[in-house]
């Protein structure tokens, strides 16, 4: 019993050993005394050194930064000039201070990663009129790009470009602060890059966090700092990143020997890469105008087109052709679909520009020679295939990137598919008979 009390203590004696980034902020726009060369934070954490912890400013708008990892619970601190040059005189009895014997310092208590309210130089509060925006976000799950990672979007963020953020030292975190207007609100998004297309944008579309018709993030209408702790592509708000998603490999295929207009670089363009018209271009290497990308997509459902020249051209499919098989119509836009499975990767079928089929492919083959009927639609455990004209006939249910699932018969021209244990989705329903084949799609809940 004694070894389990010691074991006990110990576990709780290093838990308040945890480190925790700690991120500190001051406005100097209040300082009115001797110039300065840099802005310091010293504590009981570092033993008061004076110069061991340099802030920065990377917009140049006197607002100092800089984001320690700290081991404490508690610290008393200040911020100070040149390390020892100049300091803040506080007023003892404030709300963001502790006065020890004849020294008042700033005072916060450290639960965990911490970024603090930013406060005017010698103040408690913001400098008047202004609130203080900290963005860091975790960049753990994806590889960083040589230009950097960047905050931008909504109506007060600017365009790809315009805000740098700083790498934390000794993690995958990057932060910005900016300084306000006490009643400013804007929404926005994280950039693994400075791509002024927006391909790399972070795509959090059907997740909570995501707002607006561009799957922003917001933040809501407050005069207080505003705070925020996320991982690139995910809604977490305490700055972790969930183990990352298992991607696959999907080579998209098509054949430009149809085309009669020109173009310079073909792109195919969709949901994962929020419709850049250059993000991802295809190439034609071998010179048989059969153009190729493989990409690494999450597991899912995803819309796309193949478009040229960042969107000077793009393909037009009609839905009530043969074009009907491979693409979803919603809100007047028209794109292929694919379902893409975990863990697999896979090459789609080549197809002709701006249609479903190969090029030189009898379309009227696809469009039905034969009638059939596919229902319930959308399918909740089960679906049925009806031919009509009640001859024999052989079903098959592939995913939209070709895989067969299920293959059945029937003499009597009824077939009744289960879809227990499905990935719910879209598949398409191929019906033969003697006499040609109907081709239909079904959504499976």
């Amino acid at each position: 019993m004694k070894k389990l009390l010691t074991l006990s203590a110990l576990v709780m004696a290093f838990a308040g050993f945890a480190q925790k980034q700690v991120t500190f902020i001051v406005d100097m726009r209040g300082y009115t005394g001797a110039s300065y060369a840099g802005v310091f934070v010293n504590g009981d954490y570092n033993n008061w050194c004076g110069s061991c912890n340099p802030m920065s400013d990377p917009e140049n708008d006197s607002v100092w930064t800089v984001t320690l990892p700290l081991t404490q619970d508690s610290i008393e601190y200040k911020f100070t000039l040149d390390g020892w040059s100049g300091q803040e005189n506080l007023t003892a009895g404030s709300s963001c201070t502790k006065t020890t014997g004849i020294y008042t310092n700033r005072f916060a208590e450290l639960l965990g990663d911490t970024i603090l309210t930013g406060v005017c130089w010698q103040s408690c509060a913001s400098c008047t009129g202004f609130k203080y925006a900290t963005w860091q976000v975790n960049m753990a799950n994806v590889t960083v790009d040589t230009t950097g990672v960047f905050v931008a979007g909504g109506t007060g963020m600017g365009v790809p470009g315009d805000h740098p953020m700083a790498l934390i030292p000794g993690t995958t975190r990057y932060t910005k602060t900016l300084r306000k207007p006490s009643a400013w609100t804007s929404d926005f998004t994280f950039l693994n890059g400075n791509c002024p297309s927006w391909g790399c944008k972070e795509n959090i579309a059907g997740k909570p966090c995501a707002v607006g018709p561009y799957n922003d993030r917001g933040m809501s209408a407050s005069t207080s700092d505003f705070r925020l702790r996320t991982c690139f592509g995910e809604c977490t708000t305490d700055g972790s990143c969930p183990a990352p998603a298992t991607t696959q490999n999907i080579t998209f295929q098509v054949d430009m020997t149809g085309l009669t207009g020109s173009f310079t670089n073909l792109y195919v363009s969709g949901q994962f890469n929020n419709w850049s018209g250059n993000a991802n271009q295809l190439t034609d290497a071998d010179g048989d105008m059969v153009y190729t990308a493989t990409i690494p997509l999450l597991s899912g459902q995803w819309e796309y087109k193949f478009s040229m020249d960042n969107w000077a051209s793009s393909e037009q499919l009609d839905p009530t052709t043969s074009d009907s098989t491979c693409t979803l119509t919603t809100g007047g836009f028209t794109n292929r679909i694919l379902q893409s499975v975990s863990g697999q990767n896979d090459s789609l079928d080549v197809v002709c520009y701006a249609s479903c089929l190969a090029c030189g492919a009898d379309a009227s083959i696809a469009e039905g020679l034969i009638s059939a009927r596919v229902f319930p639609n959308p399918a909740q455990g089960y679906f049925v295939v009806e031919n009509t004209t009640a001859e024999a006939i052989r079903v098959e249910v592939s995913t939209l990137t070709g895989q067969v699932v299920r293959v059945a018969e029937s003499s009597n021209g009824v077939a009744r598919i289960a879809t227990e244990g499905w990935i719910p989705g879209v598949y398409m329903v191929r019906t033969i008979s003697e006499r040609g084949q109907h081709v239909a799609r079904i959504a499976v809940q």
